[in-house]
């Protein structure tokens, strides 16, 4: 029964942080707009002696904009960036830090769930969630830290779980499908000169499964069941972004394009000791794991 409860808290987190991920970047950047908006100047394509936007001859200025903004979400952005000044300044008290490895497999298990990404965008949000599980597990442990997990429970969750510890190597794959060498060949040629890989799927592609996704289908593994035959060898010779020459297939003549491939993640068991006893004794608090209960560690004074 744990393993399944584990498993769905796991699922949970992922999720959460797929979404806290940009909510908190929106919340930050405008809790620090709301502070600096009387000291600062707005973008360059702001004018401030223009509407920011007109309803029915109804203006709206960017005081007004800033003031709504700063009412509706600058406790909550100042909040979270206590929090994480806290977190921070006491993890650094206490010599605290997140095994790289666990980041990583965080990290890879987004990416699949997070789906495409455009290519200018990957390393950015990429950093973004590193940034936001690093706090969210320093939180956690110093939450925790005077929770007592015996030795023997938390080896017994890693023999039990010791797949939650493992990605397997995944490949993020588009194709284009046609029905002939020639056309393939076209098809090549357009992309040789400089076509994009997901319009061309579009106008040629005979599978109607990826058609309305420019051919795209997601990330698999070499044993995934819905992957075609062939498929991870010819990735497995392609750098990420790029995309085959024409080769025949159970399906037709197909070009395949490798957006990424994200490698495996194995961690032993210390490696991921201090993350299964921190998720052991978060079990026993109650409520969620909040920042602001360490803010009596610190020196904390603020407005609200």
């Amino acid at each position: 029964m744990r393993l399944r409860k584990n498993t769905k808290r796991l699922l949970v987190l992922i999720i959460i942080l797929l979404v806290s991920t940009n909510f908190f970047t929106f919340l930050l950047s405008r809790s620090q707009n709301g502070a600096n908006k009387k000291n600062s100047l707005p973008d360059d394509h702001i004018d401030l002696n223009k509407p920011v936007a007109v309803i029915d001859n109804e203006e709206i200025y960017y005081p007004e904009w800033m003031e709504y903004l700063e009412k509706q979400y600058g406790e909550e952005g100042l909040k979270e960036m206590i929090n994480q000044k806290v977190v921070t300044k006491l993890a650094e008290q206490e010599g605290l830090e997140v095994e790289s490895e666990i980041i990583d497999l965080e990290v890879a298990l987004l990416s699949t769930l997070a789906g495409q990404l455009p290519k200018e965008r990957v390393e950015q949000v990429e950093e973004e969630w590193r940034e936001t599980i690093e706090y969210r597990l320093l939180t956690e442990r110093l939450l925790t830290r005077d929770i007592e997990i015996q030795e023997e429970e938390i080896q017994s969750y890693y023999n039990v779980y010791q797949s939650e510890y493992e990605f397997v190597t995944r490949v993020e794959l588009s194709h284009i499908v046609v029905e002939d060498q020639a056309t393939a060949d076209r098809v090549y040629q357009e992309l040789e000169e400089g076509a994009d890989f997901a319009a061309l799927a579009r106008e040629y592609t005979i599978d109607q499964d990826s058609l309305i996704n420019g051919g795209y289908l997601g990330f698999f593994t070499e044993a995934s069941s819905f992957l075609p035959a062939g498929y991870f060898d010819q990735a497995s010779s392609l750098d990420d972004y790029q995309y085959s020459q024409p080769f025949q297939s159970d399906q037709g003549v197909v070009i395949l394009y490798l957006h990424r491939h994200i490698p495996e993640v194995k961690l032993s068991y210390e490696q991921s000791r201090e993350h299964i006893r921190t998720k052991l004794a978060i079990e026993q608090i109650e409520g969620s794991p909040s920042a602001k209960k360490l803010w009596n560690q610190l020196d904390v004074d603020w407005i609200y």
